[in-house]
């Protein structure tokens, strides 16, 4: 019998709250959280909207994103019915993806330049020191590995532990994304004209860029021969187009053999996806290449596709997780939400998401996620028996 990688807990923080029941509840209201983008250091911060934590319940400084990848983990060993320091964990693998730790950086610079003459260097713990402390206060006795790939970060962190627990490497995982926010971030994608000051609204014709978000998120993943039901990695599938040195080639032709790719480590056909998760960003390249993309894929009838970046912001490294878990909470919870954000369907692209939420199926689903530098990652999962 085939072995399968069955997702076995999860769990995340959001701009929604604490744990993913209000997450699912702010998707299935419609709903987005976010907030004035002025509590960041930043000149412009009054004219943007940020999906950011709860600042009642997480104070912004050198713990925030131990606090909140913590939380993230509780749930998700709570929904596992599993304890910290379980056995289960001891030989378990720890992936973590995240964009680097620029708002660690930050909040040292800030820290350390205080008062002081002369320059302040940035030299500052590395990405991978969350996973060490990570699995030392979990015990973990597994391989600890770190991505970094941009907005992929999470979703090749997933990619990893499934091609591990394939070739047998693992039994187990734990995969971790996070997301904290940094001055230098927004400065970033806002000296590149990518955010909208009146938020994300994915494939509409009137997009004007990203509204970012942070998030942390947990997924325990776990090698089976059973199927019954809940949610299942499949297969996957990455690829780096070296066209540009920020995105794809906007054709499309990348994108399309990504997916293509993840359907056949899946064993399936383009015709046996229910839904896509789109990469939804906002942006007027990003959203039109994904369309053109996907008819590459599907032909002009494609399936349905939503993107979930309207209720939670671009999470950049933590996406892949986050939206990973919010999609299929959704869909245990019986439906696929709509695409918040979009109103009007752009006549270029011809082709317009989700605008209502509909009754979720069992069968396959694709998520899809593309970061900067043309790094596309394709996973196909499984909701219940099929």
């Amino acid at each position: 019998m085939q072995k399968t990688i069955k997702i076995k807990g999860m769990g995340a923080v959001t701009s929604c709250g604490t744990g993913l029941p209000v997450l699912i509840e702010s998707m299935r209201a419609g709903q987005s959280i976010s907030r004035s983008g002025a509590s960041f250091p930043v000149s412009f911060g009054s004219g943007i909207r940020v999906n950011q934590f709860d600042p009642d319940r997480y104070i912004r400084d050198e713990a925030l994103a131990d606090a909140v990848i913590s939380a993230s983990i509780d749930e998700a060993l709570l929904e596992a019915e599993l304890k910290r320091g379980s056995s289960w964990l001891t030989d378990a693998a720890l992936i973590v993806g995240a964009s680097g730790m620029l708002y660690d950086a930050e909040i040292i610079y800030r820290r350390e330049k205080n008062g002081a003459s002369a320059p302040t260097p940035v030299a500052v713990r590395g990405a991978g020191r969350m996973a060490t402390d990570i699995a030392n206060r979990l015990g973990i006795k597994g391989p600890v590995l770190t991505v970094t790939t941009a907005c992929t970060s999470s979703a090749n962190a997933l990619m990893l532990a499934g091609e591990m627990i394939r070739r047998g490497e693992i039994n187990k995982a734990l995969v971790v994304g996070v997301e904290v926010l940094s001055a230098f971030t927004l400065s970033g994608f806002y000296s590149l004209m990518l955010l909208n000051p009146d938020g994300c609204r994915p494939f509409d014709s009137a997009r004007r860029g990203v509204q970012l978000g942070e998030a942390a998120a947990a997924l325990l993943l776990e090698a089976d021969f059973a199927i019954d039901g809940g949610a299942t990695l499949c297969g996957w599938a990455n690829s780096c187009d070296t066209a540009n040195v920020i995105s794809t080639n906007i054709d499309g032709v990348f994108i399309a053999k990504v997916m293509e790719d993840a359907l056949s480590s899946a064993g399936i056909t383009a015709r046996e996806i229910v839904c896509v998760k789109a990469h939804g960003t906002g942006s007027a390249d990003n959203d039109a290449t994904e369309v053109r993309a996907m008819r590459l894929l599907f032909g002009n009838d494609p399936p349905p596709y939503t993107g979930l970046k309207g209720y939670i912001g671009h999470t950049l490294g933590a996406g892949g997780a986050v939206e990973t878990a919010a999609l299929f909470k959704a869909v245990a919870a019986g439906f696929i939400p709509a695409t918040l954000g979009f109103k009007d369907m752009d006549p270029a692209l011809g082709s317009a998401p989700l605008t209502a939420p509909i009754e979720a199926e069992h069968g396959h689903y694709m998520a899809n996620f593309f970061g900067f530098g043309g790094n596309n990652t394709s996973i196909v999962f499984r909701h219940g028996k099929v």
